[in-house]
C-alpha cells in the first residue's frame, strides 16, 4: 500500500496471512471462482524466496495447491497501480522461473487488488495493454475486490473474516457526527457488537487464537481510525472486550475466556437495547437472535428479561 500514511492496514493482512493463513482460502475463492476447500494448505513462499519478492512486493504472496496467489492492499484508488502489479507479478514469475527443454517458462501468479474504502470509481477490474517485441498485444488484467461494500452479513455468509478489520472504514467520513449524537452512538456500537456474537459464532471453540487475533486487529484499525474521537473509541473498547484482549497469548488464558465472554454478552445486550428504542417488537428481537446467533430458548429468555427492561 503506498498512498496511506499509515502501514496499519497493510500490517493487518500480513499478520492474518502469517498466522492464520486459511483466512486466504474463502478470499481466493470468492475472487478468483474457484472451490478450494476449508482445509486446503496455504503455503508459505520458502524464505529465499520471501526475501526476493519481499524487496518489492509489500503486502501478500501465498502458494496454494501449484498456484501463486499476489494480493495488494490499497485504501484508495491509485491512477499507477496497474503499472504497479505488472511490475510486482513479473518480479514473483521471475522468481519463480521455471527451466523445460533448455528454455525459461515464466508463470505469472493469480493477482488482485483489496480497496479498502467503497469508491465508486474502482472498476471490478483494471487492464494494461502488453506490446511485445515482435507485436503480440496481451491485455493484463487484475481484479478489483472493493471491501466496502460488503455488509457485515455478507462477510459472515462467505466467510470473508479478514475483511473484519477493514469494515470500520466505510464510516470514516462520519465519526464526528456519530459521536455527537447518541442515538447513532448506539446504532453504531451496536453493529460492532452484532459484529462480535457473530464472530464467536462463526468460529469454533479449538480456534481460540484465530478469535483472539482478529478482535485484536479490529481493535487497532478501529483505534487508529478513531484516534481523534476519544469518547467514542473507549465506547468501542468496552465492547471489544477491553484490556484482557491485549494479555500475551500464553497467558491468563482463563481471565482472557472471561473477557471475550463478557464482551459478547455486552454485545447482545446492547443490540436487544438498540431494537428495542428504534421500534423493534420484542418477539421479534427475540427471533432475530435465535436465527441470527443459534441461541438456545432459554438464554434468549435469559437475555432479553436482563436487557429490554
Amino acid at each position: 500500500m503506498e498512498n496511506d500514511n499509515s502501514s496499519v492496514y497493510d500490517d493487518v493482512l500480513r499478520t492474518l496471512q502469517e498466522r492464520h493463513p486459511e483466512l486466504l482460502i474463502p478470499l481466493i475463492n470468492e475472487v478468483f471462482h474457484t472451490s478450494y476447500s476449508e482445509t486446503t494448505k496455504v503455503t508459505r513462499l520458502p524464505e529465499e524466496y520471501q526475501k526476493l519478492v519481499s524487496k518489492v512486493v509489500a503486502d501478500s504472496c501465498s502458494m496454494i495447491g501449484n498456484r501463486i496467489y499476489h494480493i495488494e492492499c490499497q485504501s484508495t484508488k491509485d491512477g499507477k497501480m496497474m503499472l504497479r502489479m505488472v511490475e510486482y507479478d513479473f518480479f514473483i514469475a521471475l522468481a519463480d522461473a521455471q527451466k523445460q527443454n533448455g528454455s525459461y517458462r515464466l508463470r505469472m501468479p493469480k493477482s488482485c487488488v483489496l480497496y479498502l474504502r467503497g469508491d465508486a470509481n474502482v472498476p471490478n477490474e483494471d487492464e494494461l495493454e502488453l506490446e511485445l517485441a515482435d507485436g503480440q498485444t496481451v491485455i493484463y488484467r487484475v481484479p478489483n475486490v472493493k471491501v466496502g461494500e460488503y455488509t457485515i452479513d455478507k462477510i459472515f455468509e462467505k466467510k470473508l473474516l479478514m475483511f473484519l478489520p477493514y469494515y470500520i472504514m466505510r464510516y470514516e467520513k462520519y465519526f464526528e457526527k456519530i459521536a455527537q449524537d447518541e442515538e447513532h452512538t448506539k446504532k453504531f456500537v451496536a453493529e460492532y457488537s452484532d459484529m462480535l456474537v457473530q464472530l464467536a459464532a462463526a468460529i469454533e471453540k479449538d480456534r481460540e487464537g484465530l478469535f483472539q487475533d482478529l478482535v485484536r486487529l479490529i481493535r487497532r484499525v478501529l483505534d487508529y481510525q478513531l484516534r481523534k474521537e476519544s469518547s467514542l473509541r473507549e465506547r468501542m473498547d468496552e465492547i471489544m472486550g477491553g484490556k484482557v484482549l491485549d494479555l500475551p497469548s500464553d497467558q491468563l488464558r482463563e481471565e482472557r475466556r472471561k473477557g471475550i465472554e463478557q464482551g459478547i454478552e455486552q454485545g447482545i445486550g446492547a443490540l436487544i437495547e438498540t431494537c428495542r428504542e428504534v421500534g423493534v417488537r420484542q418477539e421479534d428481537t427475540a427471533a432475530k437472535l435465535k436465527s441470527k446467533f443459534s441461541l438456545p430458548d432459554e438464554l434468549i429468555e435469559e437475555y432479553m428479561a436482563k436487557y429490554w427492561g
